[in-house]
């Protein structure tokens, strides 16, 4: 009985591990908020996502994508930099790209967010990648919870 009780507790426990919830608000001055922990009450339309085994992987990426958002500092002929958009774009992770090149606010920006000047640099939440090294990218991006594919 008590072995049985013990694989009860487990699945459970797995079972809500295994899912996440996604708070989406806006605040009285108009600022959209995700968090997984739930709003102030002067929170205005909310939402509430479940995200788990049911949940369709574009759900999933696109709450992650704002918990965790990927931004790619590029130059347009940079070899690395394609391939990193051809990666993420095979993995199917939204990100956004900042082209770098000749723009130096873009690149003083750049510098103050991560601290690199040189491209790709790529930001998975608060995590800077400096360079592509494929094994790592792939071990962030799933470190933040985004499908393999």
């Amino acid at each position: 009985m008590k072995r049985i009780l013990a694989l009860v507790v487990c699945g459970a426990c797995l079972s809500t591990a295994s899912a996440a919830t996604l708070y989406r608000w806006v605040s009285p001055n108009g600022v959209v908020t995700y968090q997984n922990t739930p709003p102030p009450r002067s929170a205005r339309k909310l939402q509430v996502m479940h995200l788990g085994h049911k949940s369709s992987p574009s759900e999933v990426r696109k709450a992650l994508s704002a918990l965790h958002p990927v931004v790619l500092y590029a130059a347009p002929h940079c070899p690395p930099c394609r391939q990193v958009r051809a990666y993420l774009g095979r993995r199917k992770v939204p990100y956004k790209t900042i082209d770098v090149a000749g723009n130096q606010a873009a690149l003083r920006a750049m510098k103050e967010h991560t601290g690199a000047t040189t491209v790709p640099t790529i930001t998975v939440g608060k995590h800077v990648l400096v360079g592509y090294i494929p094994k790592l990218l792939a071990e962030e991006l799933t470190a933040a919870g985004y499908p393999a594919h």
